[in-house]
């Protein structure tokens, strides 16, 4: 079985450009994990900045787009525009990037799970219609606090 890593190769951004979209288009049902391949190569010497910058947003445009949480997709862009070109602080900036990127995914998990909880909580209180239920189970004022305090911190490096 042959591996799917990028270990050992630079290539220029137009050949990257090129091997995705050829990947995407002819291969869609062949994964290929772009995220470790920019992981790999950012222990290369010679691949640029931008190098790195276009394979992380191509890596990660399909779950970003998934999230559809714009604070979060604003965030990742940030993060991936202030991308070091010191070479010993790329691999940790881009384990990093991947790591707040799976944390943002989870969260957004737990958060309709905990919604559908304190939904579920004040229908078995009774006494309100279960339509008015969802509107005063306290969502809104809980969800935003514990969001807040379990997102990802992008500035950890």
């Amino acid at each position: 079985e042959h591996s799917n890593s990028c270990s050992g190769s630079v290539l220029p951004i137009d050949g990257i450009w090129n091997l995705f979209d050829t990947q995407q288009n002819h291969f869609p049902d062949q994964n290929v994990n772009w995220e470790e391949c920019a992981v790999e190569l950012t222990r290369s010497q010679s691949a640029s900045t931008g190098t790195f910058q276009l394979l992380f947003r191509l890596s990660v445009a399909n779950r970003l787009e998934a999230l559809g949480v714009g604070k979060w997709q604003n965030k990742v862009e940030h993060f991936i525009n202030e991308y070091p070109d010191d070479r010993n602080a790329r691999e940790g900036q881009a384990r990093l990037l991947c790591s707040n990127l799976t944390s943002c995914e989870q969260l957004k998990d737990a958060t309709w799970l905990l919604e559908l909880t304190l939904w579920k909580a004040k229908i078995n209180e009774g006494g309100v219609e279960r339509y008015q239920c969802r509107i005063n189970c306290g969502s809104q004022v809980i969800l935003p606090s514990i969001v807040s305090f379990l997102s990802p911190k992008w500035d950890s490096l």
